[in-house]
């Protein structure tokens, strides 16, 4: 009995801090992302797009993997959640564009658990819709993905682990433009995925139109290496939006970022390390403060990449 509400109790957080999604909806993946509030679908320059928006795949110029662990909603009694995400990317050249593989998980040990498996390509478009890249660069992408769901009850004192697997996948474009802005859609979820155990349980089709724009120095306050990011997301009838921004300081290896969406306030740092040939090594780090459950005192998030 203990673990049906512990599950129960999982749920009803979940649902709490993501507007009621349903299961495989929230987002608490990409540690550089979530500093920024999750408004990253006009950005999405790194191994963190398979899960943002597959197109950015398209502008990562180095192989890249990325390591990310955290724990949710600290302090919530009686519930322990955690988030994981590993993705690689690899830029193949200009004419055969990057894939990239990703798996994200969020659990309760031994109670609840969701994992996605992610394998996507993108491509800049530029010459084959002879677009001049002096003014604009476009890519499209495509994400196929498999979702996983567990579940374990107490059942007449035997545990009963239930499995139930679903495919489906992402589409995504970016534009980035000469001028700092940068214009992005994402369709995810866009074949029905019925992840039910009971009955029909189909994971719905999410919408996001994303907007950025970035300065080396900002005019007038002199911010260097600026981004400031806005992602409107469309799910059925409602409406979301999330902001954020981001800054490199101390020759462009300290990056301070800020967030937030109606129901978190984030905040998020990350420090590059460079070695030879152009390796690099980045800890990032974010903080996500819930506004809508009073019990947790906020959730935490620590990555680890390595371009080279």
């Amino acid at each position: 009995m203990k673990k049906v509400l512990a599950v129960l109790l999982l749920t009803i957080v979940l649902t709490m801090s993501q507007h009621a999604y349903a299961a495989f909806e929230s987002t608490y993946w990409g540690v550089r992302a979530l500093g920024m509030g999750g408004a990253f679908t006009a950005v999405s320059n790194d191994a963190n797009a398979p899960l943002y928006n597959v197109a950015g795949l398209g502008f990562v110029a180095q192989r890249e993997v990325t390591l990310m662990g955290s724990r949710l909603f600290a302090g919530l009694e009686g519930v322990e959640i955690g988030a994981n995400y590993i993705g690689y990317v690899h830029p193949i050249n200009a004419k055969y564009g990057s894939i990239s593989f990703a798996w994200s998980s969020v659990s309760t040990p031994g109670l609840r658990r969701e994992d996605s498996f992610n394998i996507g390509y993108a491509r800049v478009l530029n010459d084959i819709l002879r677009l001049d890249k002096e003014v604009v660069e476009l890519s499209a992408g495509i994400n196929f993905k498999y979702l996983l769901q567990e579940v374990k009850f107490d059942v007449s004192e035997t545990d009963l682990p239930t499995y139930k697997g679903a495919a489906t996948g992402d589409i995504g474009i970016l534009a980035m433009f000469a001028n700092g802005i940068g214009v992005g859609f994402s369709s995810k979820y866009i074949v029905p995925a019925d992840i039910g155990f009971m009955e029909k349980d189909e994971v719905k089709n999410i919408n996001v139109v994303g907007l950025s724009y970035y300065s080396d120095e900002l005019p007038l306050i002199k911010i260097p290496y600026f981004t400031v990011a806005l992602d409107v997301m469309f799910r059925d009838d409602e409406t979301f939006i999330k902001a954020g921004v981001e800054s490199y300081v101390l020759d462009r290896k300290l990056a301070i970022r800020l967030g937030g969406r109606e129901e978190a306030f984030d905040i998020g740092f990350g420090y590059e390390f460079a070695f030879a040939n152009e390796t690099k090594l980045i800890i990032d780090y974010a903080f996500e403060l819930p506004l809508e459950v009073e019990e947790s005192y906020g959730s935490h998030f620590i990555a680890l990449s390595f371009r080279f």
